[in-house]
């Protein structure tokens, strides 16, 4: 790359640069796209329907959570992103590359298809394993269930274990195919916009990563969480569905489908 020729440190700092900036661009334009829908209420059409009391974005509770999650996800976003890259960087070069010239456009295609169906098959049963075992979900996962109500802010609301358990699924498959950093970047920035969405109370017919094979993503996730049961998968329902890990969730939309009543 270019960028490698002109950078006047050494490929680890470029790494942990690239990285960690594409990250926060990548998390705050989706993010504030979703903030901007809430507050000029467009798109609400496609608002998820939430009657529960708890479910409300009003109340007290969910402000709070709302206003703490922010202040976290600044936290991870400038300080815990860029150095688990950097701490990372020795075992993540030794699989990927960074300065190498850019793959082939059928490379990116078939890394970025591998990708997805890697990530979400290891985020599917480390997820799982989550909710199965209550010491684990304890200890690692219970702060991210604090939100009963998916916001933007849920979406990157964990605590250091569970941010790790999160992270790797999107990097284990780009290591095993030994892609290129750029690809792994653009899958970065594809799942940063996948998981804000999933979080953000909005079920949108015009987005590829809600529609198609990724059907029901944000319906999905949002029965996660109010739920607490269920659709443990992240960008596809193949195994939830081959699990049977999704039939609350079937059973609770077909119910609800005419009064849509959470």
């Amino acid at each position: 790359m270019d960028a490698c020729a002109r950078w006047p440190a050494d490929e680890r700092l470029l790494v942990v640069f690239i990285g960690s900036v594409l990250h926060a661009l990548a998390l705050y334009i989706s993010c504030g796209v979703f903030v901007l829908a809430e507050r000029k209420n467009f798109w609400s059409a496609y608002r998820l329907p939430r009657q529960r009391p708890d479910l409300k974005a009003d109340t007290p509770e969910n402000v709070q959570l709302n206003r703490r999650a922010f202040y976290e996800q600044i936290l991870g976003t400038f300080f815990v992103v860029p150095l688990c890259l950097y701490l990372a960087y020795p075992i993540i070069a030794s699989y990927i590359t960074v300065c190498d010239p850019l793959p082939h456009a059928r490379i990116w295609c078939r890394d970025i298809a591998l990708m997805i169906v890697g990530c979400d098959t290891i985020f599917y049963w480390t997820h799982r394993a989550l909710h199965a075992s209550p010491l684990l979900y304890r200890t690692i996962h219970k702060q991210h269930h604090g939100f009963k109500a998916t916001t933007v802010w849920a979406s990157e609301y964990f605590g250091i274990v569970d941010l790790i358990l999160n992270v790797l699924p999107g990097i284990v498959p780009s290591m095993v195919l030994g892609s290129h950093f750029t690809v792994l970047m653009l899958f970065t920035v594809l799942r940063q916009w996948q998981t804000v969405q999933s979080h953000s109370g909005f079920d949108l017919p015009f987005d590829p990563f809600n529609r198609g094979l990724f059907h029901g993503g944000s319906r999905r996730h949002d029965f996660h969480h109010s739920h607490n049961h269920g659709c443990y998968s992240d960008f596809l329902p193949f195994w939830d569905w081959l699990c049977g890990t999704d039939h609350a969730y079937k059973a609770f939309w077909t119910k609800n489908a005419k009064l849509a009543a959470y």
